[in-house]
């Protein structure tokens, strides 16, 4: 494999050397004017100051016809003073009364008539600000990174109003410089660009030519210059104080929902960000709380492999990008998956430093320490009704009998990034994590008790990861070489645990992993790229990371055809071909099984999008299925089809959604079969202030022979499943005005699962592979069938009272069916049996931040 990546890396070299050339837009520079008087942020342009800026009006269609005239006029002026640089867009509309004005909650992705403003203030050509205002003004802001990558995670504290005049509306932003990271420099020129969404037209503008064909955008953008500013460094401070009560069975049986207990709790925290040099952030959290946040979806997880659920708290989201792995969400090994941090036990503190440190050279530095008072033995007929205060959460206040009855692991979690820019548009960089347990030692006399007697120390998990990665592009984008080649080692914890395929990891125990993606992924045409991932057996990047599985080598390649700017009368068109396989590492060499994938999807005239999907998982074995016992069982394989369609998003009512079927086949003494899925949804805007969606997820899913049960001596217990799965999901929304909206959010989730005939594997010593054709028949009382309910409601009302500082008002509840009796065969239905009467937890909390800043 080394071999193979260094001849990749050295022919992609060459192309990047080959290819460096500049990009349209690297010529264009706009101006900048000095205000000469102050500048309210009301989107009526009626300053004089404004009257002198410099205009900017030869904007281009960036689609759906790229370097096109604009079906409309679009004016652009900078101002910029000693605190503030402000941006004025006067967008002409021969047909005003058409202009899309819906309003949504700050940071909504609204389809909308709006602008956007791209800032690359450090000029690296990879990472730029974006600050986008639309026709309601409606404000939303996030980042590209890595020249071509976005999040909509990145948040900030700035000004930004909408206006209204005869033949228009009128965007203004005004954007601190303590907001901006840049450079010392007597005149400060920048990356900019400034791009406008037509939406009944479903037409794209910008400030210069950068068009979708491209894999770049930060390093395509144009110039702004002119500025004589020096960094401004601002202290900001957003101090909270957040009452809640909770109310919740007294019980942890859920067989016995009542008696409930109110539960009243007190939190205070602080949360602060200042710049510590012109190129250096320092934000900081004490006590955070994120009871705002909307709960993560119910889902039916019937694989071997951990769910990835995305962040959603303010804090990991917000400047998180140089922690991201090269290459985008989709890659398999990541060093840094922030959910590992504070969801079982409370965050005490943490801080983040980021960063350029030198011309080129970016830094991030997290930490966070989590702690949290727990009870293991609480007498539930009595509960303790007395109000505690702990050193290891000092900033709560709430009754005893709320602590948790589950072990609190104290835990220090430490990421390190650095990354420099080599050339015009690549990087190369290092990762450092660490999961460090802030516990004693586990014992193997103390690992050897039930895990309910267990002390602490053997329940940590703790680990450190070291990285290092390279994302190497041609100047256009449309070539690029990028992987990482990483190592692990486990720390803490008990002296030796088993994984999931069998491996048996021990403290001290390293692992080895990379991934590497080459290919070309931007222009017109024929697109290809070839990758390859591997982990040996025992690396273990999941105390601090995320990795779905490991002792795994992953060939793939694929070949492409885009169109992004359209082909006839479609607007746009792409075609993809991929294929791969996976083989252990062990030594062992099995075939995990090959899959090969063919989708295609195009937009109508209408912009209208119609896709679909076929491809076919086989062949293989499964080394997970049989829990920590490392013998392979033969796998199932499975064909599928799916239809994807959404509708154009400048329509009243909107709908799309994918259907697909799944034959699965070569399962041994279960006959083939077939499954199917639905994934519909709608959303209904009668007004710009309001908007419904409604999702409705359907999915029946028949596997072949699972594991149920290690009967010892080599001996494996399996039986086929057959799941129905149904969620409702309901997403409300009232905009009073841009700072004052109310949402509301309602899933309903029911699920069962009915196995079928029993039927016994044997192995042995040596872990020989299980195939279906020796799997016999054998007797077995079904008590594996299941039927679960759930219900989560979140009701948000969210008031920006002034600007940075908020009032939340929440309400939520999370609802369990209420279980089945035992000896009592689980109903075969989607209907939602039992949720009434079932446990149900109410809170309502109400949220108070103030932002100061000096």
């Amino acid at each position: 494999m080394p071999r193979a990546w260094a001849l990749t890396a050295g022919l992609l070299w060459a192309g990047v050397a080959a290819a460096a050339v500049e990009g349209p837009g690297r010529d264009q520079f706009l101006r900048a004017a000095r205000a000469s008087g102050p500048v309210a942020v009301d989107g009526r342009l009626d300053e004089e100051t404004w009257a002198r800026a410099p205009v900017f009006d030869a904007f281009v269609q960036r689609f759906p016809e790229a370097g096109k005239t604009p079906s409309e006029r679009t004016e652009l002026r900078v101002l910029y003073d000693d605190r503030n640089v402000y941006f004025a867009i006067t967008c002409h509309d021969s047909e005003p009364a058409l202009i899309n004005r819906n309003l949504g909650r700050r940071d909504s992705d609204l389809y909308s008539d709006r602008v956007k403003v791209l800032l690359d203030t450090t000029h690296d050509h990879r990472t730029a600000y974006v600050f986008s205002v639309n026709a309601g003004g409606v404000q939303e802001d996030g980042l590209h990174y890595d020249d071509q990558n976005y999040t909509a995670d990145w948040d900030g504290v700035w000004d930004g109003a909408a206006g209204r005049f005869e033949g228009g509306w009128v965007a203004e932003l005004a954007i601190p410089l303590s907001l901006l990271r840049f450079p010392e420099s007597p005149m400060q020129t920048w990356g900019f660009s400034v791009r406008r969404d037509i939406a009944r037209r479903n037409e794209e503008l910008e400030s210069v030519l950068n068009p979708r064909t491209s894999g770049a955008i930060v390093s395509r953008l144009g110039h702004l210059t002119g500025m004589e500013v020096r960094p401004y460094r601002a202290l900001e401070l957003v101090p909270y104080l957040a009452a809640r009560t909770v109310a919740r069975p007294q019980f942890s049986d859920a067989a016995r929902p009542w008696p409930r207990l109110v539960d009243p709790s007190l939190d205070v925290g602080l949360d602060l960000r200042t710049a510590l040099t012109s190129n250096l952030a320092l934000t900081a959290t004490l006590n955070p709380d994120f009871g705002q946040v909307e709960a993560d979806q119910l889902i039916l997880n019937l694989s071997s492999f951990e769910t990835f659920f995305p962040e959603k708290r303010t804090f990991f989201t917000q400047g998180m990008e140089l922690f991201n792995q090269v290459g985008g969400a989709d890659m398999p090994q990541t060093l840094f998956y922030s959910r590992r941090i504070g969801l079982q036990t409370p965050i005490l503190g943490a801080a983040k430093l980021t960063g350029t440190v030198a011309e080129g050279v970016e830094l991030g530095v997290l930490d966070a320490v989590v702690t949290g008072p727990w009870r293991r033995d609480v007498d539930e007929e009595r509960p303790d009704r007395n109000v505690g205060l702990y050193l290891t959460r000092p900033l709560h206040l709430g009754p005893n009998s709320a602590l948790p009855t589950d072990p609190m692991v104290p835990m220090n979690y430490l990421a390190a990034v650095v990354r420099g820019k080599v050339g015009t548009s690549s990087r190369v960089g290092g990762m450092v994590t660490m999961a460090t347990p802030l516990t004693g030692r586990c014992t193997a006399e103390d690992a050897a008790l039930d895990e309910e007697l267990q002390p602490v120390p053997c329940l940590a998990r703790g680990g450190n990861a070291a990285a290092v990665d390279f994302d190497l592009r041609t100047a256009d984008g449309q070539y690029a070489l990028m992987g990482q080649v990483d190592a692990s080692q486990v720390v803490g914890g008990p002296p030796e645990r088993t994984l999931r395929d069998g491996t048996v990891l021990r403290r001290g125990d390293t692992g080895l992993g990379g991934y590497v993606r080459a290919g070309k992924y931007g222009g017109e045409g024929f697109r290809w790229d070839v990758g390859d991932d591997f982990t040996t057996p025992r690396l273990d990047l999941n105390p601090s990371g995320f990795l779905r599985t490991q002792n795994e080598h992953a060939p793939r390649v694929a070949l492409r055809y885009a169109r992004p700017n359209g082909m006839g009368p479609l607007k746009s068109l792409s075609a993809n071909m991929s294929g791969g396989s996976r083989w252990t590492t062990d030594g062992r060499g099995l075939n995990r099984g090959s899959w090969v994938n063919f989708n295609s999807t195009v937009q109508l005239p209408s912009f209208d999008t119609l896709a679909v999907e076929t491809g076919a998982d086989f062949g293989g074995w499964d080394v997970r299925e049989l829990k920590n016992s490392g013998v392979p069982l033969e796998n199932t394989s499975t064909a599928f089809l799916t239809i994807l369609a959404d509708s154009n998003e400048n329509r009243p009512v909107v709908a799309g959604g994918s259907l697909a079927a799944a034959y699965h086949f070569r399962a041994g003494p279960v006959a083939p079969a077939w499954g199917w899925q639905a994934d519909l949804y709608a959303t209904v805007r009668p007004h710009p202030a309001l908007e419904t969606n409604l999702e409705l997820f359907l999915d029946r899913t028949p596997t072949g022979p699972r594991f149920i049960k290690d009967l010892g001596a080599g001996r494996f217990l399996l039986s086929p499943l057959l799941s129905d799965t149904l969620s409702l999901t309901l997403r409300q929304q009232w905009v009073v005005t841009p700072k004052l909206t109310l949402q509301a959010y309602a899933q309903l989730f029911t699920t069962y699962g009915a196995y079928g005939t029993y039927y016994e594997g044997v192995s042995d010593a040596a872990r020989t592979p299980i195939r279906f054709s020796s799997l016999r028949p054998v007797e077995h009382e079904n008590t594996d069938d299941f039927h679960d309910v759930g219900l989560n409601l979140n009701v948000v009302l969210r008031w920006e009272y002034r600007l940075g500082s908020t009032l939340y008002v929440v309400y939520s509840r999370g609802q369990q069916r209420l279980p089945v009796a035992d000896g009592v065969r689980p109903p075969h239905t989607l209907m939602p049996h039992g949720l009434l009467a079932g446990a149900a937890n109410d809170a309502l909390l109400v949220k108070w931040t103030w932002y100061w800043g000096v």
